[in-house]
């Protein structure tokens, strides 16, 4: 489809800088993980015990022997998280700006191009929509869609990872307390898929309405048309309300059961634990096993909301593809058909140029 291509050229055309930002991502989120391993470190060396966090550090390759050892890692584990961050979050986020600004370039050479009866087919303010609320949708479809969803998976398997290292029994329990949960989160996404679009399309009508109103402004004040007008917006407005509680209330359920994924497994391997006297787990095994579960359910809940802005983005995407398959209505006069032949081309051809090849 036209507006997979769209996503495909993007991403082939940067496909070396959004790798690399991937990595970096990847790696800002390993610190995340390791910070509070870290802590059992200080335990060890401070109490001289035993917590069996530092088991998991030698995993990476790290023993701290001393409290210098130890203060001089985790400072530098927080300064380099700091900047990887930064990194991450400028490169992405300048990407997505890039991306963006050239597709609303193409957006605006396209409709400029059009010949006056394609143009005012519709009212301009129906378009309006399409140059802000769209275009953010698309931008975090590229930041915390795609970009946010492959780096938390590849944070998820390397924390799986090391989770099945610990305890394997555990972690399948865990795995298919997840996946039992993904079927749910997909039903949501496509119950909530046209209260979505139909949000979409009355603030698009109202937004045209303003802007058609407020273009005849002096016709209504020369006829005394205010009231009418006021009447015709509130009703629209009402409309809009209606579509935005039915939205909200499926998006309050998305709200509610992320957060509530992360509780539900822990509480699923409590359950299990308890009930299974034959586990064979000590106190220090365990509570270094919550810890990295911890570290790891935050982009768990982050990925079970990736579907949900991904078919956002794709929506504004498809609205922006019309526009951009939109064929120019034929003949209006031969002269005006002659000028717009010949600026149309000049224009998307400047916007083409603009996009990503």
């Amino acid at each position: 489809m036209f507006r997979d291509q769209i996503i495909k050229e993007f991403w082939y055309s940067k496909r070396p800088v959004l790798l690399f930002i991937l990595l970096i991502g990847w790696l800002n989120s390993i610190c995340t993980f390791i910070i509070p391993l870290s802590l059992g470190a200080f335990f060890d060396i401070y109490y001289q015990t035993s917590t069996n966090r530092t088991r998991l550090l030698k995993l990476f390759g790290l023993e701290l022997e001393t409290l210098w050892q130890f203060f001089a890692f985790f400072f530098l584990i927080i300064g380099l998280k700091a900047l990887l961050g930064f990194i991450e979050k400028n490169r992405i986020g300048l990407e997505a700006e890039k991306f963006t600004n050239s597709l609303s370039l193409k957006l605006f050479a396209t409709q400029i191009g059009w010949q006056s009866e394609t143009f005012n087919q519709k009212p301009y303010g129906n378009y309006i929509l399409r140059y802000s609320g769209d275009l953010n949708s698309v931008r975090n479809l590229l930041v915390k869609g795609l970009h946010g969803g492959v780096k938390d998976l590849l944070f998820l398997i390397s924390g799986f990872g090391v989770l099945f290292l610990l305890n394997g029994e555990l972690s399948a329990i865990i795995l298919v307390s997840a996946l039992l949960y993904w079927p749910v989160m997909s039903w949501l996404d496509q119950y909530q898929k046209p209260f979505i679009r139909k949000k979409r399309d009355r603030k698009s009508l109202l937004l045209s309405f303003v802007t058609s109103s407020f273009g005849r402004h002096a016709e209504v004040k020369a006829n005394q048309d205010e009231d009418e007008v006021i009447r015709q917006f509130d009703r629209r407005k009402k409309k809009l309300f209606n579509a935005s509680r039915s939205y909200q209330k499926a998006e309050s359920i998305r709200q509610v059961l992320a957060p509530a994924i992360g509780h539900l497994i822990t509480g699923v391997l409590l359950v299990y634990i308890a009930s299974s006297p034959e586990i064979q787990i000590s106190g220090g095994e365990l509570l270094v096993y919550l810890l990295v579960l911890a570290a790891i359910i935050p982009s768990l809940r982050r990925l079970f909301k990736v579907p949900g802005v991904m078919q956002r983005g794709m929506l504004s995407i498809q609205k922006i593809e019309i526009i951009l398959r939109k064929e120019p209505l034929a003949g209006s006069g031969k002269a005006e058909g002659a000028r717009t032949a010949s600026a149309k081309p000049a224009s998307v051809l400047m916007a083409s140029q603009a996009l990503p090849r």
